[in-house]
Order: C-alpha cells, then structure tokens, then sequence
C-alpha cells in the first residue's frame, strides 16, 4: 500500500477514506477498467452478436494485462494474487451473466440457463487470459483470438444465434 500511495502522490488515510482495503481499489480498479471495455465492445460489435462481444472482451482484457505485464506478473507472485484473480474473474461473470440477460429481455430465449452459458464462457475466458500471462511463449495473443473466435463460431452455430434461440 505505501508504495501505491507513494506513486499517487497521496496518504494512506486519504487511500483508506475511499477504499477499505487493497481488495476493494483492485475491485473498483477492475470494474473501471470493464466499465471502459463494455462501453467499448457496444459500440464496436453487433447489438445481438453474443459471442462477438464476449471475443472483444476477451482480446482487450488480454492486451491490457499484455501492456501492463509487470504489474500482473507482481500480482501473481504476491500473496494477494488469488483474491484479484477472483475478483477478475467475478467481474467477468458478472458482465457476461448482464449481457445475456439483456438479450433475453429482447426476446432471445436460450436452451440453457444464463447463469450456466456466463459461467462456461467466463471460466474460458479467465483460463485462456491466465495461461496467456503466465506461459506467454505457449499462447500468442494473435492464436488465442484465432482459437476463441473459432470455438465461439463453433457455439454461436450450436446455439443457432442468427435466429436468437440459444
């Protein structure tokens, strides 16, 4: 914590007047960042294209973690690296879970439940953005997004999206 304080220039009591504790900013951190990849990924991809939103997220959040390396690998070798894990991959449930309910609310039905398609894709998603962090050599960024948007194809086929029936 003091170092984080020390680089924004701030006090610890001005840090805990905002955030309870390392947890809670690394929430909020995250939710901001998903906050900014959502508002993204609407504009860029197709209002019912599922899995187009779901591989958008997935590459931005892996190039971000790509940009800002040392301080995700910090993260991992911390002592704290399971819970912002947990935290990451809650965020990614939440807003994919949040995503599905929207289209269900225009009339898109699905032959599984939400709950259970958010959390297949969001395990996906958190392995494949884990694994490409910690064993970078064995998953380019360029063949992850190859990959996933093959295996999405494979889904949205599965789960006939072009007639909004999953």
């Amino acid at each position: 914590m003091n170092e984080l304080c020390d680089e924004a220039t701030i006090r610890r009591a001005t840090f805990y007047k905002h955030f309870a504790d390392k947890y809670d900013f690394f929430s909020f951190f995250i939710r901001q960042k998903q906050d900014q990849f959502i508002s993204q990924a609407k504009e860029e991809t197709p209002p019912n294209g599922i899995y187009a939103y779901t591989l958008y997220l997935t590459q931005r959040s892996i190039l971000y973690f790509k940009e800002h390396e040392s301080l995700i690998q910090n993260i991992l070798k911390s002592d704290m690296s399971a819970s912002p894990l947990d935290i990451f991959n809650e965020e990614i449930h939440s807003n994919i879970l949040s995503n599905l309910k929207e289209h269900q609310q225009r009339s898109c039905t699905f032959s599984v439940s939400p709950e259970l398609l958010a959390s297949f894709l969001s395990g996906g998603i958190f392995s494949t953005i884990r694994n490409s962090v910690l064993q970078p050599q064995l998953f380019n960024t360029d063949t992850i997004m190859e990959n996933m948007s093959k295996v999405l194809t494979c889904l949205e086929t599965l789960t006939d999206q072009s007639t909004e029936n999953f």
